[in-house]
């Protein structure tokens, strides 16, 4: 089929835009292919090439490995790792992702498969750390509230239903009335100021007479994003007074 001089200049810039998106590089004598996924941080997958004899080695280098340290993950790496190494069928060292002589026609196959695999274990590290982080604080808030309200009136975790699902909340007290309040940690990280946002609207909205508390190591650290969750429930530092817990525990 003959194409129109519209549809080839179209074709060109496809073809030109694919190659700016993907891209080789020699470093060092070194082939090393930049690929359009990214890393929790923004940093995106880059992964060595060697070809030799019909056969191909495609490796992340390690740098899943770093890119969890970055993120003080790197103790929950290895079994991240091992679960994305298997699920997309290559292999895993302690330290980097690889696909190990496959036939030189599944060069592009192992490119994605290694890219995609260090992208998961590392993202499901920083999740797993950051759920670790997360429950270590809730346990130093559950403590703090339980000496402020009593422990009898307070609940570590408790099923608090929202307009559109069911929460596990953690640190619910019990108050006067019947009346409750609820204090989560959140951290300044994206998933953790979106998840807290999306859980507190959704409460909200079913119990406006709820008390919803985000509790954060430090307010003067967050950013703008992380200050809107202010709009749907108080913002309270970890180091408050026991008299500005009881305040907030107060406010609707």
């Amino acid at each position: 089929m003959m194409l129109t001089k519209e549809a080839e200049s179209a074709r060109e810039r496809i073809a030109n835009a694919l190659s700016r998106v993907a891209r080789m590089r020699d470093d060092g004598g070194r082939v090393l292919v930049d690929l359009p996924i990214m890393y929790p941080s923004g940093a995106m997958v880059v992964v060595e090439v060697e070809i030799n004899r019909g056969k191909c080695f495609v490796s992340d280098m390690g740098s899943g490995l770093v890119e969890a340290e970055f993120a003080a993950a790197e103790s929950f790496y290895a079994p991240a790792a091992k679960e994305a190494a298997e699920d997309f069928s290559v292999s895993f060292d302690g330290h980097s992702m690889f696909a190990l002589w496959v036939p030189e026609t599944a060069t592009e196959s192992a490119i994605i498969c290694v890219a995609n695999a260090s992208c998961k274990a590392a993202a499901e590290a920083v999740r797993r750390a950051a759920e670790a982080k997360s429950k270590h604080r809730n346990e130093q808030i559950f403590e703090r509230i339980s000496t402020v309200f009593g422990p009898k009136n307070v609940a570590k975790e408790a099923e608090v239903t929202g307009r559109h699902a069911k929460w596990n909340a953690h640190n619910v007290i019990a108050l006067p009335k019947g009346g409750r309040a609820v204090f989560e940690f959140m951290s300044k990280s994206p998933v953790s100021v979106s998840s807290k946002f999306l859980m507190f609207t959704d409460i909200r909205e079913a119990n406006p007479s709820f008390s919803l508390n985000a509790v954060v190591k430090s307010i003067d650290t967050l950013d703008d994003k992380a200050q809107m969750v202010g709009d749907v429930a108080n913002i309270v530092s970890l180091n408050a007074s026991d008299e500005d817990f009881i305040r907030y525990a107060r406010a609707a």
